[in-house]
This record gives C-alpha cells, sequence and structure tokens, in this order.
C-alpha cells in the first residue's frame, strides 16, 4: 500500500514538473511579443505556485546555491535604501516589485524548474522558434511598409515594436549566441543545417532593424567568439569568422548603415565634460547627439553628489531634471543603463551593480574554462557569455535591462545555472548519500 501512496506522489509530482515546464516554454515564447502581458504572469506565476505546493508536498525542496545570492542581496538593499529619497517613492516601488524581485523570482524558478538537461535544452528549442516566428514577421512588415535593405526607410521591429526596432534588436543579439554555438555542440548534419539557417535568419532580420547599438554589440560578440575560438585552437573557424566581421564592416560603412555617425562632428572628452547639454544638443539634436547631452545632464546631476540616489527606477530621469532649457531633448529614460543606475542609486550602487554582472561572467567564463568543448555545459557557457557582452554593450546606449529583455536574460541564465552548476551538484550530494 506504502509502495502504491509514493508511486501515486512520485507520478503526481512529475505531472507537477511537466506543468511548470510548459508554463515556462510558454513564457520564453512569447516574451519578446507585445501585449501578452496577462498571458505572462500566467506563465510565470503558475509553475511558481506548482512547485511551492511539489515541494511542500514532497518535502524534498534542497537549496543548491550559486555564487549570486550576495550580490542579488546587496542590489535589493541598495535599491530599497533609495525609497526615501526618490522622486516618486510609488515609481520606485512599483519597478523594484517589477523590474529588480520578479526577474529574481524567475531566474531561481527557472533554475530550480529544471529537472534534467534536456529541459534546458527543450526551453532553448522553444526559443528557436519563437525567434523564428518573431523573424519572418519582421520580413513581412518590412515588406509591407516599403523598407529597403540599405538605406533606413523603415526599421523592423519583429512582434514587438514595429517600426521602433531597438528590443527587437537586443532579442536577436540575445538569441543569436545559442544559435552559433549550437553548430559546435549539435553532431547531427541536419541540426546544423536548421542552426545555420535560422542563425541566418535572425542576422537578416537583426539587420532590417537598423538598430546601431545593436550592430556594436554584433561587433563586440564577434570579437569576443573570435577570442574564444582561438582559445579552444579552431583556427580556421575563427579565421572565417574575422573575415566576415570584416567585410560586413566594410559593407556597412560604404552603405553608410551608422547614418549620422558618418557625418556627425563628435566633441572630444575634454571638450564634452567643458560644455553644457543644450550646446551639446544643438537646437535640432539627431538621436546620437540627444543621448550624449542627455548623459552630459545626469553626470552633472550625479557630480553635485555622487552619493545620493533619485530613487531605483528607469523613468525618474526625466521628472527628476526636465526643465524649460533641455525639455526638447531629455527621454523618460537616460538611455544608458550604467549611468542610469549611478543616477538612481548613487555611485554606491553603481558599484554593486558592476559587482553583480561581473559575477555573471565570470561564473560563466569559469564552467567555459573548465568544460570540454562538446558537453553541454561547454554550449551554454560560451552561449550565455556572448549573451552577455551584447546585452551589456547594448544598455550602454540604451535602458534595456527591464521589461521583457530582462526577464529573458534572467531566464537564459537560470537555464544555464541550473544545467551547470544545480544538476552536477545534486547528482554529486545523491552519489555521496549512496
Amino acid at each position: 500500500m506504502k509502495k502504491i501512496m509514493k508511486k501515486d506522489q512520485s507520478e503526481k509530482s512529475i505531472q507537477i514538473e511537466y506543468a511548470a515546464l510548459i508554463c515556462l516554454s510558454i513564457l520564453i515564447f512569447i516574451l519578446p511579443i507585445a501585449h501578452t502581458a496577462t498571458i505572462r504572469s500566467f506563465a510565470l506565476f503558475t509553475p511558481l505556485v506548482l512547485l511551492i505546493l511539489k515541494y511542500w508536498h514532497d518535502k524534498d525542496f534542497k537549496w543548491i546555491k550559486t555564487s549570486f545570492e550576495l550580490p542579488f542581496l546587496a542590489f535589493f538593499i541598495i535599491a530599497l535604501a533609495s525609497l526615501p529619497t526618490s522622486v516618486d517613492f510609488h515609481e520606485s516601488f512599483k519597478e523594484i516589485r517589477g523590474e529588480l524581485i520578479k526577474p529574481i523570482v524567475l531566474f531561481y524558478l527557472t533554475y530550480f524548474a529544471i529537472k534534467k538537461e534536456t529541459d534546458g535544452l527543450l526551453l532553448l528549442k522553444v526559443l528557436f522558434l519563437g525567434s523564428l516566428i518573431f523573424s519572418l514577421y519582421s520580413f513581412y512588415d518590412f515588406y509591407k511598409n516599403g523598407g529597403t535593405w540599405f538605406s533606413v526607410t523603415y526599421k523592423a521591429g519583429g512582434l514587438r515594436d514595429p517600426g521602433g526596432g531597438e528590443v527587437a534588436a537586443v532579442y536577436h543579439t540575445m538569441v543569436m549566441p545559442f544559435l552559433f554555438w549550437g553548430l559546435f555542440y549539435v553532431k547531427d548534419i541536419w541540426q546544423r543545417i536548421g542552426l545555420s539557417a535560422l542563425l541566418a535568419i535572425n542576422l537578416l532580420a537583426f539587420h532590417i532593424t537598423f538598430v546601431r547599438a545593436g550592430m556594436l554589440a554584433i561587433a563586440f560578440q564577434m570579437v569576443l567568439i573570435i577570442v574564444l575560438l582561438i582559445l579552444q585552437k579552431r583556427w580556421v573557424w575563427s579565421f572565417i569568422l574575422l573575415i566576415f566581421a570584416v567585410t560586413v564592416s566594410f559593407v556597412y560603412i560604404e552603405n553608410k548603415m551608422f547614418r549620422e555617425m558618418h557625418t556627425e562632428k563628435i566633441p572630444s572628452l575634454r571638450e564634452y565634460m567643458m560644455m553644457p547639454p543644450e550646446d551639446i544638443a544643438g537646437t535640432s539634436p539627431s538621436s546620437m547627439k540627444q543621448r550624449l547631452a542627455m548623459w552630459k545632464v545626469a553626470i552633472d546631476k550625479i557630480s553635485e553628489n555622487p552619493f545620493y540616489p533619485h530613487g531605483y527606477g528607469r523613468f525618474l530621469f526625466g521628472k527628476t531634471v526636465r526643465n524649460e532649457k533641455n525639455k526638447y531633448f531629455i527621454y523618460p529614460q537616460t538611455h544608458n543603463t550604467f549611468i542610469g543606475i549611478a543616477f538612481e542609486l548613487g555611485i554606491q550602487g553603481l558599484i554593486i551593480f558592476l559587482w553583480m554582472i561581473g559575477t555573471f561572467f565570470f561564473v560563466c567564463w569559469r564552467y567555459w574554462h573548465k568544460s570540454k568543448e562538446d558537453n553541454t555545459t561547454g554550449y551554454l557557457s560560451a552561449s550565455l557569455l556572448t549573451m552577455m557582452a551584447g546585452y551589456w554593450i547594448n544598455n550602454f546606449f540604451g535602458s534595456f535591462d527591464g521589461d521583457d529583455s530582462k526577464l529573458l536574460f534572467m531566464m537564459l541564465l537560470g537555464i544555464g545555472m541550473a544545467v551547470m552548476h544545480r544538476l552536477p551538484k545534486e547528482k554529486k550530494l545523491l552519489i555521496q548519500k549512496q
């Protein structure tokens, strides 16, 4: 009788685990799609409740710590400490709840929901399928609106921001590293052909976003990939990629794909620090000069009291600094996550933020360095390192560390840490008990 009860409990636990995985599959598929907030909430909180009930019922929860708990806690505390001085307490509180607590919850939810290596790979396959549909819609939207391939007449944004492109570019730079490194991980020729085709589709869909920050992010990713390939002694691949990068750069420069960056006069660093923001912007600023002017406004404000927090939240910048002189070039956000964090939380907040993302890099680098080239840990660690390089370069030119981009970042990190860290640790503990 007891054996039957244990078997029933085991079957129920497996069903709950499958249900949680299905919800996470839905979530990773719809994250880049606009107007899906209700489905996202369902797909995030349903598996959370299911897993809590499962662990409460089975009494088999084991906390396998990562290297991220202390940075997460420190950043959470520094964000909470900004509430008393925030220019908008309710906005800061809402941002802490939605843009800090929720992504961390999603990281641990993904981290503990994955019960075997194939679960993590399944979520990545769903991500790839979503990127295909997203890219195909970008092509359709691009042609429908008269887009041209080598001049910026329309910026395709897929199912996220048609006509904008910025968030779509971030999405593609997050997906493509997992496609690229998959070419070295899979052995089946047809799987390699499929990954190659999907990588090409994503590259073309990325191209028609015409986002310059994304282009720089791709460039940094390619440099990192070449370095990793050289360290693996894959000389032919590194040479091919280098030739590809140089050729594409030449084509982009020849066709003036960087828009006003080809003609804009950028002040030297010394001139920039001495100029008032209004002079940097001019009377009719380009998007590049707007960013430079906004960054100068933020830097000037930070320099008044470097340790003063204006309140956690990307959208408090405009509320704090906008006036009659600068309102024509001030956006709600700083369009630079790093300057934005220093503005919101003070220099101390920026230091903790850099510590946190540095820990992400260090942990993934450590797993990559220890891994074999063709195993799952090698694949995931290389993909995460490349993805993070592009993500943070994008965030140097925009405030993308929020909303669906941040949730996808934390979900991918959770997948990687579950497969690279938690599952091997649990296996080791199980062997020790036997």
